[in-house]
């Protein structure tokens, strides 16, 4: 038969110069019966795969399976089921080669040469019938399929493989008639059903068939994928636009293949990070790293500014809502998990920079950017303006005082915290300055001792609930005659307490965390001699009540989980069990309870203290909030329930409230 009448030749099957090409130019060069130009392909349909190791992303499924058709255990029916772009009807074709390839190799490979396995690929195979569940989902659609397996033989003895895509999609009433050919067919006869949604199919069905899940294929696998790809067009791609490209097809690699195909027309054979962002309407790649800047220095302007870029790039707002969500969620995750790379599928770009991130912002920041960006997509697609809801929402992120949610109003009372503690390290610097009465300066290094307990004793006496407390101990009485403070004329005070005399007034009340500073100053310029770690444990409870009451809960709650193991000179070594990695990273990055804590410790043991932080082997016990360990507090229940003379005699080493109000809020007391 001449070329080009149409007949099927097998000599012009197997011309020769094609042994050595690629599946895709095969597909391109040769036909079923005669030879003639091919039109323009998609990516994804060009660079079909044609044999199961040219499956991306799915060893567990093409393994399995090349091993069962070489052994000759090929199952009458199988489920695929997975993601969009992830081969599953790709596999069912090369099963049909395989099963009818004339030439098979050993390792259960079809050979794509011979004239079934061309035929299959070219799709006019009668071997393979692939139907469409979704327009082939009644009863009289089954029924056909019934009566084709049951009367119609396969030619030449060669199997017939029958796919139904989205499988799903059977009503109840065809799935009901499919069972029982699906569960007893020919022995020539096959069935794959491949679906998206395998819970909505019946477990009559999917106890009849072997189930295979195909996964989303790695972001790395894809990049490199995309990559021979590209390299075999003659695209100049860049690598972070494969990785653009990658992380949004989401493990789809025919998504992946149609991006990049879009993307090099539109640059003219150049795959750059730009062209990606304009193909689907992305904002540049840092806009995120702006908007983290902009919450943590509580710039409303630049992060105003930022919604105005994008807007005028032409991104797509909504996207870029979502597209933010999913960053914060990564900073989220960085804060609080280390092996960071186990559980997300990212580039380690991406993953680094949400590290760098977690560093910067606060957990609290973090917690609220994800639930304001997720209102923010809830009242997007209810169909507000994109603009004003994604600008209003930055505003709150910026400025936590515009919101009113728990989480926010969480990080302003944190932020107060911080201001407050920064303006009493500010004002423990100039203090000195306002020393214009030396004369109590001399008795000054004395009062320390019992430094707060003189005013916290004042301040209850004039009051008319002094008597009330003292009322049951009448030692204190005689300690403390109620006559001497009764008066408020400033000749009794004079001569009573001689420091108290030059103030005169209720003010000195005020001012009396002043002298504290002042002395804790000259302590700490000389390193603490004679340091050891039972004068450390002496002074622990202390230590321990100050950093809690200066740290914050946050702080604190870090603070508690260490313990004093070792004294080295004056250093301070505080360990934390090896078990809490995270723990221990974030007590050496944060110089604030760092500098409360060598603060508190250097007033508490007279002279300059250097803390350092180690892990020791097993849990350190934390510190309990009025000293020793949580361990020890367990272990003791008669120091949880202590006696009531005991609590009336320990009123010395007490924290008076009155003065605590004081010391917080800058206050006096005035007597009425």
């Amino acid at each position: 038969m001449p070329p080009g009448d149409g007949g099927a030749v097998p000599g012009m099957l197997s011309r020769p110069g094609t042994a050595g090409k690629s599946a895709p130019a095969r597909a391109l060069t040769q036909g079923v019966g005669t030879i003639r130009p091919v039109e323009y392909q998609a990516l994804y349909r060009k660079y079909r795969p044609q044999r199961f190791a040219d499956i991306v992303g799915q060893d567990h499924v093409t393994l399995t399976l090349a091993r069962e058709v070489q052994q000759g255990k090929v199952a009458h029916a199988y489920l695929f089921a997975g993601p969009r772009g992830t081969g599953k009807t790709s596999t069912a074709r090369i099963i049909a080669k395989a099963l009818n390839c004339q030439d098979r190799g050993i390792d259960g490979e079809p050979c794509n040469e011979c004239f079934s396995c061309r035929g299959i690929t070219s799709t006019t195979s009668l071997d393979v019938i692939e139907l469409d569940a979704a327009s082939h989902n009644s009863v009289e659609d089954v029924r056909e399929i019934r009566a084709n397996v049951g009367t119609v033989a396969s030619a030449g003895g060669s199997r017939r493989v029958y796919i139904l895509d989205e499988a799903h999609m059977l009503s109840r009433a065809a799935s009901n008639a499919l069972l029982k050919t699906l569960e007893e067919p020919p022995e020539h006869a096959h069935f794959v059903l491949a679906t998206t949604e395998p819970y909505k199919l019946p477990p009559t069905i999917r106890s009849r068939t072997q189930r295979f899940d195909f996964h989303p294929v790695g972001s790395e696998v894809l990049i490199g994928h995309l990559g021979r790809i590209g390299k075999a067009e003659g695209y100049q791609a860049a690598p972070e636009a494969l990785s653009l490209i990658a992380r949004h097809a989401r493990g789809s690699v025919r998504d992946a293949l149609g991006l990049l195909e879009q993307v090099a027309a539109l640059g003219a054979g150049k795959v750059e990070a730009a062209g990606v962002t304009r193909a689907l309407g992305l904002a540049d790649t840092d806009s995120f790293s702006r908007l983290c800047r902009a919450i943590a220095d509580q710039d409303a302007p630049a992060a105003l500014t930022l919604v105005s870029e994008i807007a005028g790039q032409g991104a797509d707002l909504r996207r870029y809502t979502a597209e933010a969500l999913e960053f914060f969620r990564g900073v989220f995750l960085a804060l609080y998990a280390p092996n960071l790379d186990e559980i997300v599928d990212e580039p380690g770009d991406l993953i680094d920079e949400w590290r760098a991130q977690a560093r910067v912002l606060d957990s609290s920041d973090v917690l609220r950017a994800i639930d304001q960006l997720g209102d923010a997509l809830v009242a997007l697609r209810e169909g507000r303006d994109e603009r004003l809801v994604l600008e209003l929402t930055l505003l709150r992120l910026v400025r936590p005082e515009t919101a009113v949610d728990p989480v926010s109003l969480s990080g302003r009372l944190e932020r107060l915290e911080d201001r407050v503690r920064l303006l009493q390290e500010r004002g423990a610097v100039p203090v000195p300055a306002a020393k214009p009465a030396p004369e109590p300066k001399g008795p000054g290094p004395k009062a320390p001792a019992p430094e707060p307990k003189g005013p916290e004793q004042k301040a209850p006496a004039p009051e008319p609930e002094g008597p009330e407390q003292k009322a049951p101990a009448p030692a204190p009485e005689q300690k403390a005659p109620a006559p001497a403070p009764e008066p408020k004329g400033p000749e009794p005070k004079a001569p009573a307490p001689a420091p108290a005399a030059p103030a005169g007034e209720p003010e000195p009340a005020a001012l009396e965390p002043a002298p504290e500073p002042a002395a804790e100053e000259p302590a700490a310029t000389a390193p603490a001699e004679g340091l050891d770690l039972e004068a450390v444990d002496g002074v622990w409870p202390q230590l321990v009540s100050r950093v809690r009451e200066e740290a914050g809960p946050r702080r604190y709650a870090l603070f508690r989980e260490t313990r004093p193991v070792a004294v080295e000179g004056s250093t301070l070594v505080l360990g934390i069990g090896a078990h809490l990695p995270f723990h221990l990273a974030q007590l050496q990055e944060d110089d604030r309870l760092t500098a409360v804590i060598t603060s508190a410790a250097a007033a508490l043991l007279g002279g300059a203290v250097v803390v350092e932080y180690r892990p020791v082997d097993g849990e350190a016990h934390p510190a309990a909030p009025g000293g020793g360990t949580a361990e020890a507090e367990e272990d003791d229940p008669e120091a949880e329930v202590p006696d009531k003379d005991q609590l009336v005699e320990s009123g010395e080493g007490g924290i008076d409230p009155a003065d605590l109000i004081v010391d917080m809020l800058g206050g006096e007391i005035v007597d009425d």
